[in-house]
């Protein structure tokens, strides 16, 4: 980038540091950024597997017909709207009867698309987007053979001082829990007949619990792979002083 180009286009913050920078550096960055994304490969493909469901969700209420799927209730872990879904489109007939399997699809507690509801409801819908966070921030963690210092090292600083002082271990497994329990109080009180969860209510709580879960999964698959790393590098260093001793 020429001189004057860099003086006109650089800004500089109360750091000193340009928000504008070379396109070397930048590449850099990019560089940077992808290397940490596909780290751990197996990570990477649930991250890009949960993204492309999640998007999913919110895609097939759109390739079909606006009221092709209202009103409709059903039980969960069970198929049973299959006269609907034999006539949609390939895509949505897949994303709707894996929807229809794992969540009863009450159009009272699901958000509305295109006049369709979405193949799940609002908890399940708030559930998988904010996991695809949990996967992330465990992407971007410093990497340990502790699961809980995983999820740990995900965390804001000024939690990770507040929960350091139960170890590793107890404070992903506290981490893990204040994500559930909310759901779970939710979700269960509304069984008394009593109680009906509000449309904000079910998309907190089930984003919370989406992204300690994605964090959970993130953080063992980020443990696998640096467990694996450093078995590599103990391996080698044994082979290398055999080989010195001979």
């Amino acid at each position: 980038m020429a001189p004057v180009a860099c003086t006109l286009v650089s800004i500089l913050t109360a750091t000193g540091k340009a928000l504008f920078c070379e396109p070397s550096y930048v590449g850099d960055v990019v560089s940077a950024i992808w290397g940490r994304l596909t780290w751990s490969r197996g990570l990477f493909a649930v991250l890009v597997l949960n993204v492309a469901w999640t998007a999913s969700l919110f895609i097939c209420p759109y390739t079909v017909a606006p009221g092709s799927f209202v009103h409709q209730v059903g039980g969960a872990n069970l198929v049973d709207h299959e006269n609907i879904w034999e006539t949609f489109p390939l895509y949505a007939r897949f994303v709707y009867t894996v929807g229809d399997a794992q969540c009863h699809q009450l159009w009272y507690r699901s958000f509305l698309l295109n006049g369709n509801q979405m193949p799940i409801d609002q908890r399940m819908t708030s559930m998988y987007l904010f996991a695809n966070l949990g996967l992330l921030a465990a992407i971007f963690a410093r990497p340990s053979t502790s699961t809980g210092q995983v999820m740990l090292n995900a965390l804001p600083e000024f939690l990770r001082r507040r929960l350091w002082k139960f170890g590793p271990d107890r404070a992903g497994a506290l981490v893990l829990a204040l994500g559930l329990i909310p759901m779970a109080i939710d979700g269960f009180t509304q069984l008394s007949g009593r109680y009906e969860s509000t449309p904000i209510a079910r998309v907190l709580t089930g984003g919370l619990a989406g992204f300690v879960g994605g964090l959970l999964v993130g953080a063992m698959l980020v443990t696998i792979r640096q467990f694996s790393l450093e078995m590599r590098r103990m391996y080698a260093h044994m082979q290398a002083d055999t080989a010195s001793l001979r």
